[in-house]
């Protein structure tokens, strides 16, 4: 019993993921959906739209929690709290298809079939079969196991898998695979305008706006509810049709069918529409070339296709063959990428084998394959900027709080209490005149404003539409509108504008080395051959530089490595100029590949080779042999060459790529092996490799340059049939060492200057390479990531231990003593000195080996690790995801596919490529330049302080109107509908936008942007200057009320029995109230929008914003118009009085009140918020106050690092964390696996 409720138990799917997300199990309780729609219907709505804000609270209400295996809805939350409900359904009942299948793709009735957990790729029939949608991915009922799994296509099958399924699917498996993995087709929904309008329109926004401008029009406020009206039809109507054209763009992006050729299992082949492929179709693959439409393996011929819309590499790649010669090997995406065709590329031409064309099995399709995950990543894209989010509603909360206390005292001061106690005391002091007076007042108050409780309420609901101004979440947008507008002209593109905030909190850059600190092209700089002494015993390096461009020795196995081990083919190129028909070969591979073939000037055919049936080969043949095109080789020709019979395409597991070929001279098969020298010198035979490689290997890598190493061996297979059968393994072992070829990487023109910039700054810069680990101390050392004054110690590690190994900063001269280290002991100040002063460098191997063995290390790593090298890219995505664990805010540079993982997890991904697999990133550049990085870095910091000081704005506006009303409701008045349309549209809205105008400071700077809107700082701030608005309009409302009034202009409007809320004045007021706190008021809002107008380090001076300088000194210009001097038209049209001129100089006290308000709001912002405060909270003593910064977080790593060795009174440069020792302290905090939600585990002895 308890081991079935263990089963049922499931919390959550796709564990060691990015997908990762809980899920919960309910059932359906119709008496409870009964009872939701009852409430929906008795609140208008209102519940229904919280039905629809919040899915989960709906499933909560409507349905009862129960076991996942028995639930029929699934309610799901990822790692960024988005929920999603999902309705599970039965598969042999209900076939969900995004649209209808093709007419006879389906076939009616056929058993529902699910993959076979026993067999890998195999299916068995089921007579039912639970499933759930959710995120475009479907997930089965396992009922062996009793969770739901991912469906995911042909799982990691071993490689024979392909060689035994190569007869194709019948109509009846074809169709019941169809039912179970949906169509092949991403399917982009393209919503239509009335249904986007209803979702837009039902947003929180848009339902407060409709609430507010029902309000407005009933209290009336016609005119400013009207305006507010087409702004907000305007916005949506904009919002609508932009929503609209981006899902139009993505669909046509995406979408992609054509007619494709299938094989059957008879032999016959078939041509069906693209979307009814499913896994296990054996798909037909022309010889002109086709678009790949789904993610298939190649399993017989070659092709050379273009991946640049995946990699955003220009330079076609040869895809050869599933090797499946190693029977126990498992076939993945990762390692078998040679052989993969992606969904979204397009063969430009491909090759069969004894006249079959080239044919390739279906794997993934859909949203399963490689490009439909990309487009899922863009469509459910991670929120990174939520934080603020919720940042502000905790603000409109606080600011409902505010209106809910507004409303209490409005209540108590409308009501019409006070009356009757004036009329009381008036009646038990028999005193006619007054027991007069407050009968007329109460009538007439009572018949204008108080004899309906509706209208008590209304003017209590109308200020939660002034505390919560219904405007502030567009106008939070603007600085990020006008960002995205700026970095747009820098071609700077990006596809999330929220990010845009982010970019200014973020304190780490990490970066790509090849292509995107350095160039992507390289130059071959030498030669070093290794051959062995005439004694046979000592073998030697010695040097043939580029300039040394012919090699008379083809059988020296140098020469026939560089010629033959590479993955490089022939394209055939239509060249009409010539003639017609007339085409050229142009060989096309990796650059580095075609480099190292070409300095040798041998000369690549592909044909028929004798012996080896009609199978067409890429046969190398030598520069000396006569240069004829390959259709007209003589016979004596023919039979010359070096036959590359086998290709063992290159892993970034093994770093290494292998080929078989047949010497047609020495009649014999050789293996030859290229990778890096830390992969390939191993798998040699140690008297073959010379003793000082490492000194070598090393010399060229801390210069900047790239190195490779060469091996081969004579391999004893008599016939291609051996030779066919060679296991990998096989023919990488026991290698004979060839030599090194070593490349010149140069640095990117800018990268230099852009670095100094960083680091001056104050951002941490860290290098992600998968090139070897001396020449990224190279390139980090002459770009600036590794600083003269830096100590580098490269880490490594085994089960037992992790040693440091110091690197000199010049001409490096490596122990090679197997890195002795002493273990000794000393203070804690050595520790804390060590500490901060040296760096780190770790390749992938050493990193996992930490992961796993020494995960209290860790701590170290995201302290001081600097540059890694060798590094896979899920390692990358691995260390961008504990960077941002450990506090950091982190952007990830990168320029390809390689990098997609990593720009995916940062916060903020800058590619510098414009592939498809990049575009997931949320900036793409056009220009491959880490210049582009402070442009962004400067945008989003210029657009973090406009939204503080937009926010900060609109808060204090709305606190300032709000204290302006309250005021004016002890007098019985309140402000007009053109005062509140003044203030709300002319002042606030413009000021909000004119703001976003201040272009980004011209350099990045060590100050630290605000970072939190529930900061002390920023509390403080905004609590300040709320009191001293609240001063100043209170000030404004005693004075005016000793002063004379003149009323004239609002009788005549109103007529001789004018008063009470028109303002002609009572006996608690004399009718200037609302002249004094309006025209104070409007004051303040100009002056506001100068003080939260932030500038230097982080956008330029206020008054370089000329537009914002000019509409502020026009608006100041008319309120003192308004104050000193206003005219007949001006006081109609806001229906005020105006305190009398016979009191000399009496409206210019109401400007020293303003300007007053000024002296104080500057002094207090710019001496006591920004000096005073700010320092205070660089005290230590006061961190926990202010916001999280670069330091605290390099402290807290600090301080756990710091207990580490103080635990074990080691000294931080000799020791290393021993397994011995590492158990002592079991209390230290253990880093966080973010890929998979979970704790690392200590593994080893921990």
């Amino acid at each position: 019993m308890m081991s079935s409720r263990a089963k049922t138990n499931q919390t959550g799917i796709n564990h060691n993921e990015e997908d990762f997300m809980f899920l919960d199990g309910y059932r359906r309780d119709r008496g409870m959906v009964l009872a939701a729609w009852i409430l929906i219907v008795c609140t208008a709505g209102i519940v229904g739209l919280v039905f629809y804000w919040r899915r989960d609270l709906y499933v909560k209400f409507t349905c009862h929690r129960i076991a996942v295996g028995q639930a029929d809805v699934i309610l799901l939350r990822d790692a960024y709290e988005d929920v999603f409900v999902s309705r599970v359904a039965d598969l042999s009942s209900q076939k969900r298809f995004y649209r209808k299948p093709p007419a006879g793709s389906v076939i009616d009735h056929a058993p529902v079939i699910k993959p076979t957990a026993a067999e890998l790729g195999s299916f068995e029939e089921v007579k039912s079969l639970k499933y759930f949608d959710c995120k475009r991915v479907r997930y089965l009922w396992n009922s062996d196991t009793e969770v739901y799994e991912k469906l995911t296509g042909i799982p990691d099958v071993p490689l024979s898998y392909f060689e035994v399924n190569q007869a194709g699917l019948n109509d009846l498996t074809r169709s019941q695979r169809l039912v179970l993995f949906g169509l092949n087709a991403i399917a982009i929904k393209v919503n239509s305008i009335p249904k986007i309008l209803l979702k837009e329109g039902l947003t929180p926004f848009y339902a407060f706006q409709v609430f507010a401008i029902i309000l407005w029009y009933y209290e009336p406020y016609t005119v400013y509810a009207s305006v507010i009206v087409v702004i907000s039809c305007l916005s949506l109507s904009a919002q609508v049709f932009e929503t609209w054209r981006q899902q139009n763009a993505l669909r046509k992006r995406v979408q992609d069918y054509d007619i494709v050729q299938i094989q059957r299992p008879d032999g016959t082949v078939l041509s069906v529409a693209s979307e009814t492929l499913v896994p296990g179709d054996i798909v037909i693959i022309p010889k002109s070339g086709a678009k790949v439409v789904c993610d298939a393996v190649l399993l017989s011929g070659h092709c050379i296709v273009n991946e640049s819309s995946l990699t955003g590499e220009s330079v076609p790649v040869s895809k050869v063959p599933v090797a499946s010669s190693d029977k126990d090997q498992f076939f993945s995406v990762r390692s078998n990428n040679r052989s993969m065709l992606f969904c979204g590329t397009k063969v430009l031409q491909s090759r069969g084998v004894d006249d079959q064309p080239a044919k390739a099995m279906v794997v993934r399709t859909g949203f399963m394959t490689a490009k439909g995950e990309l487009i899922r990543s863009i469509i459910f894209f991670r929120r990174i900027d939520f934080k603020f989010q919720n940042q502000t509603f905790w603000y409109i909360a606080a600011l409902g709080v505010m209106a809910v206390i507004g409303m209490i005292y409005s209540l108590i001061i409308l009501a019409p209490q006070k009356w009757a106690t004036q009329y009381s005391d008036a009646q038990a002091n028999n005193d006619t005149t007054a027991l007069n007076q407050t009968l007329a007042e109460y009538k007439a108050t009572h018949n204008m404003i108080y004899a309906r409780v509706d209208e008590m309420i209304t003017r209590t609901l109308d200020l939660v539409t002034i505390v919560v101004p219904p405007a502030l979440p567009a106008a939070l947008t603007v600085g990020i509108i006008f960002s995205q507008w700026r970095l747009q002209k820098l071609k700077i593109f990006c596809i999330s504008p929220r990010t845009i905030n982010m970019c200014g909190l973020l304190n780490m850059v990490c970066f790509d080395k090849t292509g995107t600190l350095t160039e992507d092209g390289l130059d071959l700089k030498s030669v070093l051959p290794s051959s062995s002494s005439s004694d046979g015993k000592e073998a030697k390096f010695h040097e043939v530089s580029s300039a040394e461009s012919k090699i008379s020795d083809s059988e020296d196995p140098m020469v026939r490595a560089m010629a033959t081990c590479h993955s490089l083919s022939l394209m055939t190129v239509e060249e009409p100029e010539l003639g017609l028909g007339d085409q050229s070969a142009d060989l096309i591979g990796d650059p580095l590949d075609l480099i190292m073939f070409q300095f040798g000037h041998w000369k690549l055919t592909e044909r028929t080779f004798p012996g080896f049936g009609n199978t067409i080969f890429r046969v190398v043949t030598s520069p000396f042999v006569g240069r004829r095109s390959v259709s007209r080789l003589p016979d004596e020709d023919i039979k010359q060459g070096l036959v590359i019979f086998r290709e063992f395409p290159f892993a970034s597991a093994f770093q290494r790529m292998g080929v078989i070929v047949f010497n047609s001279v020495a009649e014999r098969f050789e293996s030859f092996v290229k990778g890096s020298a830390e992969k390939v010198i191993p798998l040699c035979n140690k008297s073959s490799v010379p003793s000082d490689w490492a000194s070598r290997l090393e010399e060229f890598s801390s210069k900047g340059n790239r190195v490779i190493a060469l091996a081969w061996k004579p391999l004893t297979a008599e016939n291609p049939f051996e030779a066919n059968k060679i296991p990998r393994s096989d023919a990488e072992r026991d290698l004979q060492f060839i030599g090194l070829v070593i490349f010149e990487n140069r640095i990117k023109p800018d990268t230099p200057s852009v670095i100094e910039e960083l680091y001056q700054a104050n951002f941490r810069n860290v290098m992600l390479t998968g090139d070897n680990m001396y020449t990224a101390i190279s390139v980090a050392r002459t770009c600036g990531i590794l600083r003269p004054q830096d100590n580098l110690c490269v880490v490594h590690a085994d089960e037992e231990s992790v040693r440091l190994e110091p690197v000199a900063a010049e001409a490096p001269e490596p122990s090679h003593e197997g890195k002795k280290l002493l273990l000794s002991h000393a203070p804690n100040g050595h520790t804390e000195a060590a500490v901060s002063t040296d760096v780190l460098g770790l390749t992938g191997d050493t990193l996992q080996l930490i992961r796993k063995f020494h995960p209290v290390f860790m701590s170290q790593v995201l302290l001081q690790g600097t540059v890694f090298a060798r590094v896979s890219p899920l390692e990358k995505q691995f260390m961008v995801e504990q960077f941002q664990g450990a506090g950091y805010q982190v952007a990830m540079c990168g320029d390809g596919a390689n990098d997609c993982g990593a720009l995916r997890a940062a916060h903020a991904g800058i590619s510098l490529s414009e592939s498809e697999a990049a575009a997931a990133a949320p900036f793409t550049s056009t220009n491959p330049s880490i210049a582009c990085v402070p442009h962004v870095l400067r945008e989003g910091r210029c657009a973090l302080v406009t939204f503080f000081g937009i926010f900060f704005l609109m808060a204090t506006y709305s606190m300032t109107q709000f204290t302006a009303v309250l005021l004016l409701y002890w007098t019985g008045v309140t402000l007009t509908d053109w005062q509140f349309l003044y203030q709300d549209l002319f002042e606030l809205t413009i000021l909000a936008i004119v703001i976003a105008f201040a272009l980004p400071y011209h350099q990045l700077t060590s100050a630290h942007p605000p970072s939190s809107l529930k900061s002390f700082q920023a509390l403080f701030s905004l609590v300040g200057h709320v009191i001293l608005i609240l001063i100043a309009q209170i000030i404004a409302f005693k004075v005016v009320q000793t002063l004379p009034c003149d009323t004239s202009v609002v009788r005549a409007l109103a007529g001789d029995d004018g008063g009470g809320m028109n303002g002609a004045g009572t006996t608690l007021g004399n009718g200037c109230e609302r002249y004094a706190t309006f025209v104070v008021g409007i004051l303040q809002i100009v002056f506001l929008s100068f003080i939260f107008a932030a500038g230097p380090p982080f956008r330029r001076p206020f008054y370089t914003n000329y537009i914002h300088v000019a509409v502020a000194l026009g608006m100041i210009a008319f309120d003192l118009t308004c104050m000193l001097g206003p005219t007949y038209g001006i006081l109609s049209m806001f229906g005020m009085s105006v305190v009398d001129q016979s009191a000399f100089g009496s409206r210019f006290i109401f400007l020293g009140i303003a300007l007053g308000y000024l002296v104080a709001a500057v002094f207090f912002d710019r001496v006591i918020v920004q000096i005073l405060v700010a320092k205070a909270l660089d005290r230590p003593s006061f961190k926990r106050w202010r916001d999280i910064r670069r330091s605290d977080v390099e402290d807290a790593l600090r301080q756990k690092v710091r207990r580490n060795y103080t635990t074990q009174n080691l000294t931080y440069r000799n020791l290393a964390f021993s397994a011995e020792a590492e158990h002592v302290d079991e209390r230290l905090e253990r880093p966080v696996d973010r890929s998979n939600g979970t704790t690392l585990q200590n593994g080893g002895r921990y």
